[in-house]
């Protein structure tokens, strides 16, 4: 965990909280893992205060653990609460699909046919890691054809809680070309601007991706 370089006083708290949110995001915090405060602290030259603020932000939304006497560590989900979050998610992200197929501009479709092509060369190239991050460019143009801000901070905050677990769905053998194919038909939707259908489409793709996820954490090979 590597702070910025230069740390503006005003706004260290929410430097904090975006560093550890990255960290989350990107698995070097992994769920279960020890948050030291003091150790934080240090390595941001700062009080214990503004690492304080930031952890209790991050417990707001439910990223962190504080236990009192015993320590703070990065939120280890139930299965039945990663399985919830799927749904709330695939409804969130049916209703960017809608209005995404109603809003979307000319530069965004050029952009959205471009991150599609994106996870198909992934996809072809059995790349599970190379698709994660070129399925998320496809979400995020996706969210900003939606134009709608408020409902793209919601999925994204439900994204942020369950990144740790999901970036093993596309590990399953076949996942990958499931979910390109999937991908096409919402982006086919969303160019055709037939709302509905492009709803419908972006929430069987998450809830045929929440089904394998529910599997992977039912045996247990999500550690």
């Amino acid at each position: 965990m590597q702070p910025a370089k230069t740390l503006d006083a005003s706004s260290l708290q929410d430097q904090i909280r975006g560093l550890l949110e990255k960290d989350i995001l990107d698995g070097t915090l992994s769920p279960g893992m020890p948050i030291d405060e003091k150790a934080l602290a240090a390595s941001f030259n700062t009080s214990r205060t503004p690492v304080r603020e930031a952890l209790l932000l991050l417990s707001a939304r439910g990223l962190v653990d504080i236990v009192p006497r015993t320590g703070i560590y990065v939120r280890q989900l139930r299965a039945n609460e990663l399985v919830a979050m799927m749904e709330a998610l695939g409804e969130l992200e049916g209703v960017l699909a809608r209005l995404a197929a109603l809003r979307i501009g000319p530069a965004l479709r050029g952009e959205l046919q471009r991150a599609l092509q994106g996870t198909a060369a992934c996809a072809q190239a059995d790349d599970a890691e190379g698709y994660q991050r070129a399925n998320a460019a496809l979400h995020d143009v996706i969210y900003r054809a939606s134009g709608n801000p408020f409902i793209v901070e919601q999925a994204q905050t439900v994204r942020l809680r369950i990144a740790a677990y999901r970036g093993r769905m596309f590990e399953k053998p076949g996942r990958l070309a499931a979910s390109q194919r999937e991908h096409e038909r919402v982006v086919e939707w969303i160019l055709k601007g037939h709302a509905d259908n492009a709803a419908e489409a972006m929430r069987d793709h998450i809830s045929v991706g929440g089904k394998v996820f529910a599997d992977l954490v039912l045996v247990n090979k999500l550690g």
